[in-house]
């Protein structure tokens, strides 16, 4: 991680108002003791939230994986990648889960057919529709399933 510091010039030095407070942000594994701020947040994220229990066993098992946001040590977003017995399994989406998983399996996902916004991101991010989940969210909504294979970096020999 990067810190900038920067000195302001002399009339907001003068005027401390003007300045804004330095926050800690920190990406890092997740513990169990934060499964009920994991849970608070996703409540609050989603309309149809996955249960603390769940959460929970998916911290459990996913130690390099389940990846937690923190700003001033207050988790303000996670990401999971879940290990299947065929393919990594994107849960929630963080760009620093894709360096600790494995090369040698295609990582998937399901969107809401109506979440237009993360279908293109998604797709921005080098997934492909795969398929469709008949009826997978509890209202009866469709998902479209998404797939990235991912690419082992070369060698280069010296």
């Amino acid at each position: 991680m990067y810190l900038l510091l920067w000195s302001p010039p002399d009339d907001l030095q003068k005027d401390k108002s003007k300045l804004q407070t330095v926050q800690e942000v920190s990406i890092r594994p997740v513990r169990q003791d934060d499964i009920d701020q994991i849970s608070l947040l996703e409540q609050a994220s989603f309309d149809d939230p996955y249960p603390s229990y769940f959460l929970s066993e998916l911290a459990r098992d996913n130690p390099d994986t389940f990846l937690v946001l923190t700003l001033n040590n207050e988790i303000v977003a996670y990401g999971v990648v879940d290990h299947w017995e065929d393919h990594d399994h994107l849960i929630s989406i963080a760009a620093e889960l894709e360096k600790g998983i494995s090369k040698e399996r295609p990582l998937k996902l399901e969107v809401r057919q109506s979440n237009l916004a993360a279908l293109q991101l998604y797709s921005k991010r080098g997934f492909t529709r795969t398929g469709v989940a008949e009826g997978y969210y509890g209202d009866g909504e469709d998902a479209i399933i998404m797939e990235k294979r991912l690419v082992k970096e070369a060698l280069i020999e010296s």
